[in-house]
């Protein structure tokens, strides 16, 4: 990474990211990453639509909790209005209500679930699901077998993780789309990896 590109700000930094790595949007860049944290590689689906941001949004449910109450409040007004309480309109606005906030719900849990990524950094590896991080390895916390050095005299000889045996333990693809199953599966097995004290490039004993 050239130095000139260290010394830009934050922000425009983000929007070459963004460029360079069109699965991880900028406002999502934004909220995870710290200053100074550059990604190296990103897995996820294929499309990022601008509308990703809002179906992932907790405030969502909020909204949607809000309405319930408008229809409630509408739907007394109008049986104040019409003096027949026993109308039952009250009743089906509170029905519908919590047939909004559970169907919104479900959105953000189907959205959050499907926006899944695995996000390398020179600092960490991480699952984003929706916007929030799932699980997170800093380098020091991953296998040998993922991690590589520089070369003698290169100025930066701190751990980074090797992309080509990322990729070979997530199947082998050379792209960058994986659906969210793929990747949790992954973070599952990272897991297990490190429980064991396994490094996933030794030949298994029969």
């Amino acid at each position: 990474m050239s130095d000139q590109f260290r010394s830009e700000p934050f922000e425009s930094r983000l929007a070459k990211i963004s460029l360079r790595n069109p699965l991880l949007p900028a406002w999502l860049a934004r909220r995870l990453l710290a200053p100074g944290e550059e990604i190296t590689y990103v897995r996820g689906p294929r499309r990022s639509p601008g509308w990703e941001r809002y179906v992932t949004h907790p405030v969502l449910a909020l909204a949607a909790v809000g309405v319930g109450i408008v229809w409630f409040w509408i739907a007394r007004g109008i049986e104040s209005l019409t003096e027949n309480p026993e109308s039952g309109l009250a009743t089906l606005a509170v029905f519908a209500a919590v047939g909004l906030v559970l169907a919104t719900v479900f959105v953000l849990g189907l959205a959050s679930g499907h926006f899944t990524r695995l996000v390398v950094t020179d600092r960490r590896m991480f699952i984003v699901q929706g916007r929030e991080v799932f699980r997170s390895w800093g380098i020091d916390r991953l296998p040998a077998s993922l991690i590589r050095y520089g070369l003698p005299g290169d100025e930066r000889r701190s751990p980074t993780v090797d992309l080509d045996a990322l990729q070979t333990m997530l199947g082998g693809s050379s792209d960058q789309f994986s659906n969210a199953k793929t990747i949790l599966a992954f973070g599952k097995h990272l897991d297990r990896i490190k429980a064991r004290g396994d490094d996933p490039t030794r030949p298994q004993q029969g």
